[in-house]
């Protein structure tokens, strides 16, 4: 009877260390688990605040405006108005774009940016340009005019023209 008791209580011990050891080894499973998941997700978000900020340094390259001159100061260039009795003298012209590619695109395309200017200045009379709210409104024309000729349009648009600069010396009429 009492080898019977020794014999359980062995049983017992040994059924208890088994026990003991897998408690252990999941434990120790769940941890490296755990500390697997969590790394990956720092991992993840510090990689990802890098490759962001480097995307909004690079837009903010991008959307750092480029100047383009026209008609430079001081040229005194003419442009017909409606009816072809009168002519604006213009001083100068700059355009501010939102990208090198807007820039280069209207370099290339002077003669037609030129000449698109002009359409607009002929389809203008006197007495739009001698307020200031029509020169506003003649500079928005220049700037959509230019920027869907160019094809900044839509989502694209801040990447084109995105401010007219002229000067309007005089006008005058024609003899």
């Amino acid at each position: 009877m009492e080898n019977e008791n020794i014999t359980s209580e062995e049983g017992k011990t040994r059924k208890s260390k088994p026990s003991f050891l897998m408690t252990l080894i999941i434990v120790i499973v769940v941890a490296l688990i755990i500390s697997g998941i969590t790394s990956f997700f720092i991992v993840r978000i510090l990689t990802s605040n890098v490759s962001s900020s480097s995307n909004q340094s690079s837009q903010v390259s991008a959307t750092t405006p480029a100047r383009v001159i026209l008609i430079t100061e001081g040229s005194r260039y003419t442009m017909m108005l409606k009816g072809g009795y009168d002519i604006a003298v213009i001083d100068s012209l700059q355009l501010d774009v939102g990208s090198n590619q807007a820039r280069d695109l209207i370099h290339s395309n002077r003669i037609e940016v030129l000449e698109a200017i002009r359409m607009i200045f002929m389809n203008k009379t006197r007495g739009e340009l001698s307020t200031p709210q029509g020169i506003e409104l003649t500079k928005k024309q220049i700037k959509d005019s230019i920027n869907e000729m160019m094809g900044f349009t839509g989502e694209r648009e801040s990447l084109g023209v995105i401010k007219v600069t002229m000067i309007i010396m005089t006008i005058t009429t024609s003899q």
